[in-house]
């Protein structure tokens, strides 16, 4: 039985209890038995694991997974809330260019629209000129069967756009779902877009997770998305399948386009989000990809025509939205970097807190100069209380250095406070915050956050950073992982690439780290800079999270990437009273989840694996037992072991 049955369905489908229970025990017993040979993670000095298997690495992993959702689902079924997916609405048209398809796999998909516990559908299917008799007789034999399967035909090959507006032509429905002839979805995926459309007025585009079935209908590789997130879309065409667009925005932008065969969708996609009011993510796979010889879905070199169509989507993306920019090659094949030109000259200020540790500011201030790709306006340097004689003389030095500032904070530490004071001497356009112990390591590396930092729309952005043995340590925060906040990735090994190469792709997040972020001046003003509530942790987290709250987006940017060395001369006394107002403040918000990540993955690792279906409590427990943790011992701070379970260090003081 394939997974598009909907026994399989991670996300509960709408199979009995009684009905999946037979399929759960094999495939429990069956991903038991392949798990126990997965020997992919490495091992560390003393054995331990130095880095794991993310959602999509090995499929054992992933089935035996989805054995677990169900058994859980088995176990809870009293306690669990009922589904309340609608079986009626609006009319869904469902939409698939046909082209010689293998006829095994084409029943399959037919068969996965039919069998849709949702009932208000019409299946709009045209043949692109196949001349196949036995598929003119499977498709007559499909609309003979059921009143709601619509088939047409072209003369002769037109291509899979001409083939997808001749179906969309037949189509009446309020929403158009896409489909690949040789793909199928899940039971309750009409039903989760019905009941979005329901519950959001203005939603234009659905999309959902996905993954892939090979060649034993075995599902693999799920591709759990974050909500949406236009810069991303811009990277790689990350909405996949399924995706559902409101049939008056269709026909706004003209349907498909056959000048841009082989990605015709992802031209669709980004025109369609142009226009749209509402993009709406449902996470859940709902959509199955089904890898056959050829496909993309098995080797993205299979067809490079359609890696050079997506990047004339692109380009002509760039031209239709006027941004100066240029599409540039990404980490993989099929995805881009879309880079930015700088408008104008803006000014920007790097503000550098520093205690003592003289060499290391040295070190810092160096490498600001190693091709920044544009100009710093100025360094705001702060001194909290240096005593080493050394430092004296970097003063000194300090003061013949073109453009630099030093100012005076002699007060007890207080990250948020000390920024502050300085960037209310500024009078730039951007502020740069950045730790004493960082160093910039790639060229080019301030015009990378310049030319993000520039567009209005941007709150902050962070940059990629490394440790010096090349391991990563900051790619963006996850609200959530790890308790309260931590780094997505940090630690990975160098070489390694995170989940579907989010490192390495311009993207959004709930909050980045201010060891390295830019700011808009007036935007950072707007706020009221960070909040001296925050004297050690959190501060930086805090202001993002109030950022996005005001409608700004938070942007990770890979092409910025900087060495930290990471708290090496302060440590984190009064971390604790940060922790716990934070938690007192944002408790709901960590509860929510993170919009920017996905409740499939799993919160207390940061490599992105697979959620278990009790991890909810595990992390509820967590975060409540953290909550109540009191200093055992006199002097001692518990913030330093809450450190290992939120590791978001975000200005937790790494100065010299």
């Amino acid at each position: 039985m394939a997974i598009g049955d909907g026994a399989l369905d991670p996300q509960g489908g709408a199979d009995t209890p009684e009905g999946i229970g037979p399929l759960v025990a094999a495939l429990g017993w069956m991903s038991d038995r392949l798990a126990s040979l997965d020997q992919t993670p490495e091992s560390a000095e003393g054995g331990q694991l130095s880095w794991g298997n993310d959602a999509g690495a090995f499929p054992p992993d992933y089935w035996h997974w989805i054995h677990l959702r169900n058994q859980y689902r088995l176990e809870h079924v009293e306690s669990l809330p009922p589904d309340d997916l609608p079986t009626v609405g609006p009319l869904l048209s469902i939409v698939v260019p046909v082209y010689r398809p293998s006829l095994w796999y084409f029943r399959e998909c037919v068969q996965s629209v039919v069998s849709q516990s949702y009932q208000n559908w019409e299946l709009c299917l045209c043949d692109d000129g196949s001349k196949d008799p036995e598929l003119t007789d499977a498709m007559a034999e499909f609309a003979a069967a059921d009143s709601r399967i619509k088939t047409l035909a072209l003369d002769r090959n037109g291509g899979i756009s001409r083939a997808t507006n001749r179906a969309l032509a037949a189509a009446t429905g309020e929403f158009v779902v896409l489909l690949d002839h040789d793909d199928v979805i899940e039971e309750g995926a009409l039903a989760e877009i019905a009941a979005v459309i329901a519950a959001e007025d203005d939603v234009d585009v659905i999309y959902s997770d996905e993954d892939k079935l090979d060649e034993l209908d075995r599902p693999f590789q799920p591709h759990f998305k974050p909500d949406w997130d236009p810069d991303l879309l811009l990277a790689y065409p990350y909405l996949g399948h399924v995706t559902a667009i409101r049939h008056d925005v269709l026909k706004h932008i003209g349907g498909f386009r056959p000048e841009f065969d082989g990605s015709q969708d992802y031209d669709v996609m980004l025109r369609a989000t142009e226009l749209a009011r509402r993009v709406v993510h449902i996470p859940k796979v709902l959509y199955h990809w089904r890898v056959v010889a050829g496909s993309a879905a098995g080797d993205t070199d299979a067809k490079p025509w359609a890696h050079l169509a997506s990047r004339r989507v692109l380009e002509d993306t760039v031209i239709r939205r006027g941004l100066d920019a240029a599409v540039e090659a990404g980490p993989f094949q099929g995805a881009y970097h879309v880079r930015r030109r700088i408008r104008g000259t803006p000014t920007v200020s790097v503000i550098i807190p520093f205690r003592d540790q003289a060499a290391l500011t040295v070190a810092c201030l160096d490498s600001l100069e190693r091709d920044p790709g544009c100009e710093i306006t100025e360094v705001v340097l702060i001194d909290n209380g240096s005593t080493e004689p050394e430092t004296r003389e970097l003063r000194r030095r300090l003061g013949m250095r073109p453009a630099t500032r030093v100012l005076d904070y002699p007060d007890a530490f207080n990250w948020a406070a000390i920024n502050n004071m300085a960037a209310a001497t500024c009078d730039t356009d951007m502020l740069l915050f950045l730790n004493n112990d960082i160093e910039a390591t790639s060229q080019g590396w301030l015009h990378a956050l310049v030319e993000l930092g520039q567009r209005p729309e941007t709150g902050a952005v962070g940059a990629r950073l490394v440790y010096p043995d090349g391991k990563l340590q900051h790619a963006g925060v996850v609200l959530g992982l790890g308790g309260v906040a931590s780094h997505l990735f940090i630690g990975m090994p160098k070489g390694h690439r995170g989940y579907f190469a989010w490192d390495q792709l311009v993207r959004s997040y709930s909050a980045v780290t201010a060891a390295c972020m830019l700011v808009r001046r007036n935007v950072f003003e707007e706020m009221g800079g960070f909040d001296e509530a925050f004297a050690v942790g959190f501060n930086d987290v805090d202001f993002c999270i109030r950022l996005g709250q005001a409608g700004y987006r938070l942007l990770f940017t890979p092409h910025a990437e900087l060495t930290h060395y990471e708290s090496v001369s302060r440590g984190l006394s009064g971390y604790y009273r940060d922790y716990q107002e934070f938690l007192a403040r944002w408790t709901e918000v960590l509860r929510a989840g993170d919009p920017c990540y996905n409740p499939n993955l799993g919160r207390l690792e940061q490599w992105c694996p697979l959620r278990p279906p009790d991890e909810d409590e595990r992390w509820l427990a967590l975060v409540g037992g953290l909550v109540q943790v009191a200093p055992t011992e006199e002097g001692a701070d518990p913030g330093q072991t809450l450190a290992t379970a939120t590791t978001a260090d975000d200005g937790l003081a790494e100065m010299a």
